[in-house]
């Protein structure tokens, strides 16, 4: 293959690859997009989906909401489908956590925000199949929802070939190459490929990909179980609110065919670290075991529900859960963005953005990329959220 030239190369075709190709190629960017399998074949194929505004610092707030107004009209502002549905979230504490939930939505609602504070009676009255005898309250976000990670990714890909993009499947990254502090292209499994910024948005593969050229990035991908439940008949709803469950610590989302996705937001997700090449992509008996009986715990009404076919997907976790993303130092033109630690693929049409003020040298966002730094990490200034209730965000 003859070599190809580029303005920017992107590594990875999950959902911050395409959206940052599709942005960039927006800007009239020469853009080259490297998938070693195809698109959405990591972490974002095998998403949740969950698109919620609950963060508990102001910089991912923003961001959050940034992009739900993409979600919500993803057809006009972008082209396309990306399975969107607004269900509303349901955010449940106990009540050892209530003040830090009532901070963190006036933290929210100064943002912009679209939420309110519900005791326990207003949880039933929104959701009156819930259990809520060992809540203490519940943050209810009316505009979050759920969209689908493979059609919204195969999406910001075909907008980016339509305004020029190249986008490449089946290719395979083996270097980075670089001359004199700088990164001059990357050479794969079918050629060379010359650009002056390459953006590593290989998600579970990119601390790997950056240990190449020097950088010992410190995130780990973990595998992150979904179970399936079949609901029973007129058990819930047809699009019933998202729950992310803090008393219990998992969540649960509607899936069209009367249908729950449910899986764990506790910490110890990062502890099941695997080779993101050679991992179990099913689920263990013993966690659909553990998702139903929280299931029923809080929706006694789906104790007769039946176990479906999950599956089991990837995080990219870091140290802070929270992303690597801006320009690695010693090394010009080289952008790291990876390390979402699961709340990657509600960020990307924003990440798309920031990725194309750190490509152009542009600032069209609104919102700075530096709490996510590299360097944060040897300056002991890690990205925390407000309140300890929350690990995700």
């Amino acid at each position: 293959m003859t070599e190809q030239t580029a303005d920017v190369i992107i590594i990875g075709g999950g959902i911050s690859g395409t959206s940052a190709a599709y942005q960039l190629a927006r800007r009239g960017q020469k853009v080259i997009l490297l998938e070693k399998r195809f698109i959405a074949a990591g972490g974002t194929g095998r998403t949740g989906g969950i698109i919620r505004q609950h963060y508990s610092n102001e910089t991912t707030i923003r961001m959050a909401l940034h992009s739900l107004k993409v979600w919500r009209d993803f057809d006009a502002v972008v082209g396309g489908d990306a399975g969107w549905r607004r269900t509303g979230a349901l955010v449940t504490v106990d009540q050892r956590d209530l003040e830090g939930l009532k901070a963190n939505i006036a933290l929210q609602r100064q943002v912009g925000v679209q939420v309110d504070f519900l005791d326990a009676a207003a949880v039933r009255e929104v959701a009156p199949y819930l259990n809520v005898e060992d809540v203490g309250g519940a943050a209810y976000e009316p505009e979050a929802g759920c969209a689908d990670g493979s059609m919204a990714a195969n999406s910001f890909a075909a907008r980016a070939r339509d305004l020029g993009a190249t986008v490449l499947q089946g290719v395979t990254v083996t270097a980075v190459t670089t001359a004199h502090g700088r990164i001059t292209g990357v050479e794969t499994d079918q050629g060379s490929f010359s650009a002056p910024v390459v953006v590593n948005a290989a998600g579970p593969w990119g601390a790997r990909l950056a240990a190449t050229v020097g950088f010992d990035v410190p995130v780990e991908p973990s595998r992150h179980q979904i179970s399936v439940f079949h609901q029973p008949a007129g058990a819930l709803p047809t699009g019933h609110p998202v729950i992310l469950d803090f008393v219990q610590g998992f969540y649960l989302r509607p899936e069209t065919g009367a249908l729950s996705l449910v899986g764990s937001i506790e910490a110890s997700e990062a502890a099941n670290q695997v080779d993101p090449d050679a991992f179990d992509e099913h689920v263990d008996m013993d966690f659909n075991l553990d998702m139903a009986n929280r299931t029923e715990h809080r929706l006694p009404l789906m104790g007769a529900a039946r176990v479906g076919k999950g599956w089991a997907g990837l995080y990219d976790v870091s140290r802070d859960w929270h992303p690597v993303m801006g320009h690695m130092p010693g090394l010009e033109g080289f952008i790291c963005v990876f390390g979402w630690s699961g709340s990657g693929f509600k960020m990307g049409p924003v990440v798309g953005e920031m990725i194309a003020d750190l490509a152009t040298g542009e600032r069209r966002c609104p919102i700075d990329p530096h709490p996510f730094r590299f360097e944060r990490f040897a300056e002991g200034d890690l990205v925390r959220g407000q309140y300890a209730y929350s690990i995700i965000g």
